[in-house]
């Protein structure tokens, strides 16, 4: 009996499209094929589970999708594990977790993910970052399958483009390889269905068909539906009319479905982990992981503050020495008996009285006159001694917090947020932009 799944795939050359990175190995099909029970001491069966551990620990499948949608259901009845699940909106899967496959040794890790959309009000951009930092810090990074779990709509809503566009993200474009490495993950996407609505699978399943092709246009994900079967229905109703109309499905005939597609992924998609600097905000690291926070636009500016031009020991000591030169020169009048020697008095005097004036009268630009509504406005930069009225300035700022461009603090949003992440933030400002990014070295 032909199971309810399709791959909407049109033309033979792209199931046979080679695999993208060539340098990773094939992935056994998920399927495997049962050979004669055999008795294996303790010993015998740790030490082939070793060795399956350490061939696989860099491959898994990754469950994503709705809360509510049965991604753990999914990942318990296909891996035999028996992690903690739930039927209503409220997410019953805390952290990003990792388990291995206990009906298929040898098998790919499955990651099992708190679900998006959630009740409890956590943000889906971050809990994608924590799945990211998950794969990252256990080092999986072959991806042999996304497994996106959703209800059936033929309609695309905003939640399924957000979550299309999270799955996109998983490979990401470099700049520094010739090759397209932005949409590979597509061909290894499997849209699980929970429940049937219409006769056709594509209708059920047209909504996420339809946000994945706004994200990549050559996205051709494989697709399957069904039902979990009650009691009821298993003893009411026959095989076919349970299997193929209503598509209600034990947890066997769900496990053989699923291995049944699995079986037509290509190789194992690599997520690679960039490490980059946004010259903007100073972050570093793989540009996916990154607060979507940065800086709003440079200007030139100074990180001084304003000074008079001459300090009070220039003007002291101009003054102090006015002072002396003028009683040096009425002494000299007094002995000589020529006035004509008070002449150069304005000379001695007048660099003093210059400077000293010029302190008495010197404001920033945006203060009143200090004194008789007069003012000069001729302050000085700490940090350059520019003067305030020149142009530009010897630092590089943002224009939003004034603080320094590539190393402060970022102090806007570059996304705009999800809802649940809005209910954390208070007066945020959204500056829709992308880092600044530049590849820094790594050492070896």
């Amino acid at each position: 009996m032909a199971a309810d799944n399709t791959s909407f795939q049109t033309d033979q050359n792209d199931v046979d499209k080679p695999p993208k990175y060539e340098d990773i190995p094939l992935s056994d099909k998920a399927s495997v094929e049962k050979e004669p029970i055999k008795e294996e001491s303790p010993k015998d069966t740790v030490e082939k589970q070793e060795t399956e551990d350490v061939d696989k620990t860099d491959e898994c499948m990754i469950m994503v999708g709705t809360t509510g949608t049965g991604k753990t259901t999914t990942l318990n009845i296909y891996t035999g594990n028996e992690l903690a699940t739930g039927v209503s909106a409220q997410s019953i899967t805390e952290m990003t977790v990792a388990v291995k496959d206990k009906n298929h040794p040898g098998g790919p890790k499955w990651i099992d993910t708190p679900g998006w959309s959630d009740t409890e009000g956590r943000s889906d951009q971050m809990l994608f970052k924590q799945l990211l930092r998950h794969l990252q810090g256990n080092k999986l990074y072959k991806v042999k399958a996304v497994v996106w779990c959703v209800m059936p709509t033929p309609r695309m809503d905003a939640i399924l483009q957000a979550q299309a566009e999270f799955i996109d993200m998983f490979t990401m474009e470099d700049e520094k390889t010739v090759k397209v490495e932005a949409g590979q993950i597509w061909p290894n996407v499997v849209i699980v269905c929970k429940g049937k609505l219409d006769a056709d699978l594509e209708d059920d399943v047209k909504g996420a068909m339809m946000a994945a092709k706004k994200k990549n246009v050559h996205a051709k994900p494989l697709a399957i539906r069904w039902e979990f079967a009650t009691p009821e229905i298993i003893a009411g109703c026959s095989e076919q009319l349970r299997k193929d109309t209503l598509r209600m499905l034990t947890n066997e005939e769900i496990r053989g479905e699923l291995e049944e597609v699995f079986s037509q992924l290509p190789t194992c998609v690599q997520v690679v982990f960039a490490t980059k600097k946004c010259v903007a905000c100073g972050q570093e690291g793989d540009p996916r992981l990154m607060e979507d926070k940065c800086h709003r636009n440079i200007k030139k500016g100074h990180t001084g503050v304003l000074k008079q031009r001459f300090t009070k020991v220039q003007a002291g000591g101009s003054m102090g020495a006015g002072a002396v030169g003028t009683v040096a020169l009425a002494s000299a009048a007094a002995v000589s008996a020529t006035p004509a020697v008070l002449i150069a008095l304005p000379f001695v005097l007048g660099p003093g009285l210059i400077i000293g004036g010029h302190r008495l009268l010197n404001a920033p630009k945006d203060d009143p006159a200090p004194f008789g509504g007069i003012k000069i406005t001729d302050m000085r930069w700490t940090c350059c001694d520019m003067p305030e009225l020149a142009e530009g300035g010897c630092t590089d700022l943002c224009d939003h917090c004034d603080k320094p461009w590539g190393s402060s603090p970022p102090c806007v949003l570059i996304k705009h947020p999800d809802i649940n992440m809005q209910k954390s933030l208070e007066g945020y400002e959204v500056h829709v932009k992308e880092h600044d990014l530049v590849d820094i070295a790594v050492e070896p």
